[in-house]
């Protein structure tokens, strides 16, 4: 998602829904503003993504103890956040963001880190 964010020059369909205008009616300084959020979204995403790829890839080929808190608090704050975002933009404007894949993805994360934490919990009992 972050690459995603990262490389575009326009809004999303569902940002003209929101805002109720085309990009191309947009003046610069608009559009100018728009792109730094965006793309301030993307660096966010794209960091928060590759650290959770860093410590999973670490996990499964080293004591993942290290990543035990740090993992699932990047991730599931991460998604979250992101969601209750897209919360605001579906609640707030006649937008259509993608809030069920958010709420996927906060899913996601916390089945994953309750996994890892049950994972570590029986394997420190045998």
């Amino acid at each position: 998602m972050g690459c995603v964010y990262l490389s575009l020059n326009e809004f999303m369909p569902y940002h003209a829904e929101a805002l109720q205008i085309d990009w191309i009616d947009l003046d610069p300084n608009s559009k100018g503003l728009i792109l730094g959020l965006l793309r301030g979204l993307g660096s966010g995403a794209f960091v928060a993504g590759i650290a959770i790829l860093f410590m999973v890839g670490m996990s499964l080929r080293k004591n993942p103890r290290p990543f035990l808190v740090l993992l699932p608090l990047i991730a599931v704050s991460y998604s979250t956040l992101l969601c209750y975002a897209t919360y605001t933009v579906y609640t707030s404007t006649p937008g259509n963001p993608p809030l069920l894949l958010n709420i996927a993805l906060v899913a996601t994360s916390a089945l994953a880190s309750i996994t890892l934490s049950l994972s570590q919990r029986n394997s420190s009992d045998n």
